[in-house]
């Protein structure tokens, strides 16, 4: 039945296009007898269609479009009927895709149940939970009870062996099965504190156990894979002369600690006294650093790095000492708390000193770890090696070659794309080369954060990467740096040698805007856009803000600028008095587009892309789409330390939308972040298909270099099913993300009706 129904609304949107259909040919009388009636009951269906499509009943807006074409003999709604058949089948799909991956996940726990590997069961339930249609009655189920309390005595088990990537994976699927209890969540930031600590420490140590849950997990797959499923090897190849040079990059903690003082300590416990947005007693920031110290002195493998904690009777007078001060310190009421925390702080310098002798630096950084993470996730400290890093996240710009980079599968760091004008590009360096090498030392299996550290320096200076083709031949590459400006914003496809093709939809001129983070050109970078969207006849726009972490707070009231004439964008105020007072951003009234607009949004989307996406949602001026937001509403500040030497994230106040919501979301949290107008949800393997497909997209390719064996501007007569227009040059062999991505289906079905007169 669906078959036919498909064929026949296709059918109909091919004859609504034809000539003479619609045009007034039944006789007059007829027409004037049934006119009126059939006005009014299409009118009815079409009102009713659009609340179906607000309230996401997607089959039932298809089936009240398809009812107003068959009766109103009307193109117009024949093509509405049609788009909404299109989206309505696609989506069905997806559904049908999110059960089977459902049933799957529950056929794995019964694998593994079998085969006994119950410290992985936990794993495939959460999974099954999280696909589940009725989570709460998932998670009420007999076996599923089973599971969670075996699992609790396997992370005690683990924890006595100090087994902590263990611990990590189970506490971690129980704070999704079971959200409500802060139990998992303590436990989950111990045990990611002691992974912290091991791999700062002793990543030697680290790798062991890294290797014992690599051997855990193949033995896992043994279960869940097919016997007779292939194996694929990747041919090895030899390695050059350059790649055998060095081993690796190992950054030594003593570098990441440099400069750490404890007078920096001591300010940022007065700055965050003074200016948290609410009142938190420094007694308790104290305790939690006291935990710091006594998560180090009991982390096992430490002493590789402290030899003093080998030595049992100093390491028990460390800690004896810790409980002593923590008891004082929840016993402080009323005190002077500055004067105490001073006087803490120097005995537990003496302390050590008497015991485990710890460097100072290491004193410091972990009692400021403990003490902050009593505030929240985004109140920290900011040491000084790590203040270039933080500068270039925030300031959209930076000093290396241009190039974006990954970690292959097997270690090797691979170039996802060079930059425009970059003289990475300038070079010659193509997406897929390998870098084998960074000035003469092996690259394979470091971080990209090593990566980062060492391809990027000072402008002007020099730097060499040994760049290996898919052909294996080996290229030695002598590059200077220069200051590379990071682009926020991406359209729909990078164009051959650079720049961006924004439409998407050729012949209704629907535009894809997609903004990456927010930085200080954000804005910039959005009005130049929009300018080349409208310069090409540009009718509507989609603005993606999924998987966006935010940023800076003047770019997010630059972009709701671009799409609001007036009124409150944002504002923030504190619990209590401090030094920063309320603030209110309002639009000025000034250079805002009229574009039909519609915000993509999910899970990862946070920050200033709430603020974004929550203001044209209050401000009804775009349609959200997608799944509720993240969740992060609180504004930090930073508080320079020692002759900005070092900083104080701090958290000063949180955000509130025009209607007055905040969006942060505290551990009890029942609401958070900005709920969709229009909800469509993806399962976690649709959203890495629809990434993959995505970062095809997104890679910059020369003038002249084939894509999958087609050269670019190659004429294609296969047909775009969405439009019955020839897709256009850049897709070529390419996967269409349309193909794969409901959210942006959906998005795009919301425009379509809206500029053929649907009012939503």
């Amino acid at each position: 039945m669906k078959k036919r129904l498909n064929r026949w609304v296709l059918a109909l949107a091919v004859a609504a296009g034809g000539a003479g259909v619609g045009t007034g040919l039944l006789p007059w009388a007829m027409s004037q007898a049934h006119a009126e009636p059939q006005v009014a009951s299409v009118d009815e269906l079409k009102m009713e269609a659009m609340k179906a499509l607000r309230a996401g009943k997607f089959g039932k807006t298809r089936e009240l479009l398809v009812k107003a074409a068959t009766i109103g003999n009307d193109p117009a709604i024949a093509r509405w009927a049609n788009w909404s058949n299109q989206f309505e089948s696609q989506r069905e799909g997806f559904v049908s895709e999110r059960h089977k991956q459902y049933e799957k996940a529950i056929d794995e726990v019964q694998k593994l149940l079998k085969a006994h590997k119950n410290a992985y069961v936990i794993d495939y339930a959460r999974a099954a939970y999280l696909l589940a249609d009725d989570k709460a009655s998932f998670r009420h189920l007999e076996w599923v009870d089973e599971i969670v309390n075996k699992s609790i005595e396997l992370a005690k088990e683990y924890e006595a062996k100090e087994q902590w990537l263990k611990c990590l994976r189970i506490y971690s699927a129980l704070g999704s099965l079971e959200p409500a209890s802060p139990e998992w969540k303590d436990k989950l930031k111990l045990a990611t504190r002691r992974i912290r600590l091991v791999a700062l420490y002793t990543p030697d140590s680290l790798k062991g156990l890294q290797e014992a849950e690599m051997k855990d997990r193949e033995e896992v797959d043994s279960v869940l894979l097919p016997a007779t499923k292939p194996t694929t090897k990747v041919a090895a190849t030899k390695p050059t002369a350059k790649e055998d040079a060095n081993d690796n990059f190992k950054i030594d903690w003593h570098e990441s600690l440099r400069g750490v003082q404890m007078r920096m300590l001591r300010d940022a416990l007065g700055d965050a006294r003074s200016d948290y947005y609410r009142e938190v007693p420094l007694r308790n920031m104290l305790a939690g650093g006291l935990n710091g110290l006594r998560a180090v002195a009991t982390t096992a493998g430490l002493e590789k790095a402290f030899v003093n904690l080998s030595d049992a009777g100093k390491k028990k007078a460390f800690i004896d000492k810790i409980d002593e001060f923590v008891t004082r310190a929840n016993e402080s009421v009323g005190t002077d708390e500055q004067a105490d925390i001073r006087r803490t702080l120097s005995q537990i310098l003496a302390a050590n000193s008497d015991t485990i002798n710890l460097p100072e630096e290491v004193l410091v950084s972990e009692f400021a770890d403990g003490a902050f993470a009593e505030l929240d996730p985004f109140s920290n400290m900011i040491w000084p090696n790590e203040v270039d890093e933080f500068n270039k996240a925030t300031q959209g710009e930076f000093s290396g070659v241009g190039i974006q980079i990954q970690s292959d599968e097997d270690g090797s760091l691979k170039v996802v794309s060079p930059l425009e004008d970059s003289p990475a590009y300038k070079a010659g360096v193509k997406a897929g080369d390998v870098i084998a090498a960074i000035n003469g030392k092996n690259a394979k299996g470091i971080s990209i954060n090593q990566a980062v550290k060492n391809i990027t320096g000072q402008p002007g200076t020099m730097v060499t990467l040994t760049i290996r083709r898919q052909d294996h031949t080996s290229k030695d590459m002598v590059l200077k740096r220069e200051t590379i400006k990071v682009a926020s914003i991406k359209g729909w496809s990078h164009r051959p040698g650079g720049g961006w093709e924004y439409i998407i939809d050729p012949e209704q001129k629907i535009a894809y805007i997609r903004l990456t983070n927010f930085t200080k050109t954000t804005g910039e970078e959005l009005n130049k856009a929009v300018d080349e969207i409208k310069a090409q006849g540009g009718r509507a726009l989609i603005l993606d803000l999924r998987y966006n972490p935010g940023g800076l707070l003047t770019a997010a009231i630059d972009v709701c600028e671009k799409f609001v004439n007036k009124g409150v964008i944002v504002s923030t105020h504190a619990d209590r008095d401090t030094r920063n007072p309320p603030t209110v951003a309002r639009a000025n009234g000034q250079g805002a587009t009229d574009l039909p607009l519609v915000v993509l949004t999910n899970q990862y989307s946070a920050s200033a892309s709430e603020i974004v996406s929550g203001c044209l949602k209050d401000d009804k001026r775009a349609l959200i789409v997608g799944e509720r937001t993240f969740g992060k509403g609180s504004v930090q500040m930073l508080f320079p330390l020692t002759d900005r030497k070092a900083y104080l994230k701090l958290t000063t106040s949180h955000y509130y939308l025009p209607l007055g919501k905040c969006i942060h979301r505290e551990e009890n949290s029942t609401t958070w972040g900005v709920d969709p107008d229009v909800t469509v949800e993806m399962t976690p393997e649709q959203m890495r298909t629809a990434i993959d497909a995505r970062q095809d997209l997104d890679v910059l390719h020369a003038i002249n270099e084939e894509i999958n064996g087609l050269k670019p501007g190659a004429v294609d007569t296969k047909a775009d099913a969405e439009n019955g227009k020839p897709l256009p040059p850049l897709l070529k062999a390419r996967k269409d993300p349309l193909s794969v991505d409901a959210q942006l289906s959906a998005a795009l079905l919301m425009l379509r009706l809206e500029l053929n007169g649907a009012q939503l």
